[in-house]
């Protein structure tokens, strides 16, 4: 069994990759129609998230797109919180964002063969109170204030090392001011589905 395992868990990565990149595809393609996300039967037997397929789950995800060779940033979009019921949906979302708004500009079609995708999912928020609860390597952070103003930081971001560090460096990303509003912390773990 451990072998299927193995086999199913390659598919599901493969599965990420090809549909944020069919998404971007038909983002940026007159006329295509954007990919249906996997429709999934849920065993009766078990509802328990494991026995749930990946892309069938309501997960939080980032896309991020780079252009190879160098790995240049061209294209990202993601949320905190899930905005759909599927993390296929949510892949497929994201990935057309990505590919058509933000500062780096809207892809072209003729971009495509020189990109590649990675799509980051998110474990579900956990709710923190004290930074000894955060490790920057470990966890992202996601930091809002009582007035709306948020910040969300993932694992392993160069030049962070401390919890000290990740706090401060939400706190200010988000605008927020520490001496008038009240923050709440949450940390996650992130799954990357990148292409090698």
């Amino acid at each position: 069994m451990p072998y299927l395992h193995c086999i199913l868990e390659s598919m599901i990565l493969d599965s990420c990759q090809k549909l944020a990149k069919a998404a971007a595809a038909a983002a940026v393609t007159p006329g295509a129609t954007s990919p249906a996300p996997p429709v999934y039967e849920t065993p009766r037997l078990s509802r328990r998230p494991a026995a749930v397929p990946l892309l069938a789950q309501q997960r939080a995800c980032f896309v991020y797109i780079t252009q190879k060779p160098g790995r240049t940033l061209r294209g990202i979009f993601g949320t905190a919180l899930p905005q759909h019921r599927t993390l296929g949906e949510e892949i497929i979302r994201n990935a057309a964002a990505a590919a058509t708004s933000g500062s780096h500009g809207r892809l072209r079609r003729a971009d495509l063969p020189m990109l590649q995708f990675t799509v980051a999912v998110l474990d579900p928020l956990s709710r923190i109170s004290h930074p000894a609860q955060l490790d920057p390597h470990l966890f992202g952070l996601y930091v809002v204030s009582d007035r709306g103003k948020s910040a969300l930081l993932m694992p392993q971001r160069p030049g962070i090392t401390t919890a000290a560090d990740q706090i401060a460096t939400a706190v200010r990303e988000a605008g927020i001011s520490m001496r008038q509003e009240a923050v709440t912390m949450y940390r996650f773990r992130v799954e990357y589905h990148d292409e090698e």
